[in-house]
């Protein structure tokens, strides 16, 4: 597996051990994950929207209501639902869901 994809990994497992109290708390993991989700390579921005899905699934509720939902996620998603690969719309409207 590539160092990139690893590191990847490795981002992904501790923003959600960390969770959303700890997303707000840690700004440079937070910022990493949006350059994830916005990355030039199709297949890195697949695996950000799969974890955006995956970590919506863990606490759903909590991240609904919280004020960086709109500020923060939904802009990421937006940008996610218009993306060029099709793949990745859907996995990106199947989050929204």
């Amino acid at each position: 597996m590539p160092k990139r994809k690893k590191g990847i990994r490795l981002v992904f497992s501790t923003a959600k051990g960390l969770g959303e109290i700890g997303l707000e708390n840690e700004p440079t993991l937070w910022r990493l994950v949006k350059s994830i989700c916005a990355d030039n390579n199709y297949k890195i921005r697949r695996d950000g929207v799969i974890f955006l899905k995956e970590y919506f699934k863990q606490s759903k509720d909590q991240i609904i209501v919280s004020a960086r939902f709109r500020e923060e996620y939904v802009p990421i998603l937006f940008d996610l639902i218009n993306d060029e690969d099709i793949y990745i719309q859907i996995e990106a409207l199947e989050t929204c869901v």
